[in-house]
């Protein structure tokens, strides 16, 4: 055998044992990294999804890279109680599941949708931190069985959009309105007149081009982003409720996670989630704007009928938690619109 043949043939050994000592160092790297996966149900153009891609540049920034997310939109379950399971297994890391879902859990999670609770954008990120709210997620940890890291606002409640103009509380009666199967959300809305009709989220484009329902509660920007202000012409602003959304972390990738990076974990998601909620009141109030423009009929109801027939509502659900009373008064106590003297007086 030549010299030469030799000597490249050790080279060639040795380039060899480089590539597995490169390749095994590069998996061994990113074995210590933590992989999370984001799942939520909606499209990329959701709040949802600005949530999570926000959560993943922070996260990933402030890491140095030891956390990775990859973000799946509408992609890895069926619905939202799929979702929760799949969280509980592990299977999932990260969800954003609507409060309503979650009822079925820990019904008190409700209190936080009583038509008319928040006053305002501010009175809603100032209750956002209050006691009331820390204990409502620590609850609802407990009863799920998950981390709950924030809660945020769904699009749900803005307004009622609709196949006919709605000017006051007395044009919802007859008015077939689909809206989430959530005890609570029926009883508001046949409250104020309108007849709730069952119908899946899947199908509730068709039902409104059929006549099935005439009109849902999604926000403005909601009708355009899910394609629905193609079969509804109408939308009737009425901030009738701030429902919400719970960020949930599996338990297993929890105690994944350093003391340190659990604490890093929970700031990001508070700084995710004070971003979102500002972006959605913002496209909220830009996409009015673009309705009206659009030729959309936009109407503004007195919505003090609206609140006196909430009335029965709170009656009914303070009897049954009498808890929820205490809390009423704690969150309306926050509002700052309320407690500020006038300064113009």
């Amino acid at each position: 055998m030549s010299s030469k043949f030799r000597s490249g043939k050790k080279w060639l050994s040795v380039f060899s044992v480089l590539i597995m000592v490169i390749a095994f160092g590069a998996v061994n790297a990113d074995a210590g990294k933590i992989k999370m996966k984001f799942s939520h149900q909606n499209n990329v153009f959701d709040a949802d999804q600005l949530l999570a891609e926000t959560f993943k540049k922070i996260i990933e920034a402030k890491s140095n890279g030891e956390i990775k997310v990859t973000i799946y939109p509408g992609t890895l379950t069926n619905s939202e109680e799929e979702a929760i399971e799949f969280i509980k297994s592990g299977t999932l890391d990260i969800s954003a599941n609507s409060g309503g879902h979650i009822a079925g859990f820990y019904e008190d999670i409700q209190f936080l949708q009583l038509p008319y609770l928040f006053k305002s954008p501010e009175h809603y990120n100032v209750a956002r931190q209050s006691g009331v709210v820390k204990q409502i997620l620590k609850e609802v940890g407990d009863a799920t069985g998950l981390i709950a890291l924030g809660i945020y606002s769904d699009c749900n409640g803005f307004g009622i959009a609709s196949t006919k103009p709605i000017n006051s509380i007395e044009d919802a009666k007859g008015i077939k309105l689909r809206c989430m199967q959530n005890p609570l959300f029926i009883d508001v809305y046949n409250a104020f007149g309108f007849t709730v009709t069952p119908t899946d989220w899947g199908e509730l484009y068709t039902s409104l081009q059929t006549g099935l329902v005439n009109a849902n509660d999604l926000g403005c920007y909601c009708q355009y982003i899910f394609k629905l202000k193609e079969v509804v012409n109408s939308f009737a602003v009425l901030q009738q409720m701030w429902t919400q959304k719970i960020l949930m972390m599996a338990p297993k990738t929890w105690a994944k996670l350093s003391p340190e990076q659990q604490e890093l974990v929970r700031t990001v998601a508070r700084e995710a989630i004070e971003l979102t909620d500002a972006w959605q009141y913002t496209k909220e109030r830009e996409f009015v704007e673009v309705a009206k423009k659009e030729g959309l009929t936009v109407t503004y109801p007195d919505t003090a009928p609206f609140k006196k027939a909430s009335e029965k509502v709170y009656a009914k659900w303070f009897k049954d938690h009498p808890k929820w009373k205490t809390w009423y008064n704690e969150i309306q106590y926050l509002d700052p619109g309320a407690r500020m003297p006038d300064a113009s007086k």
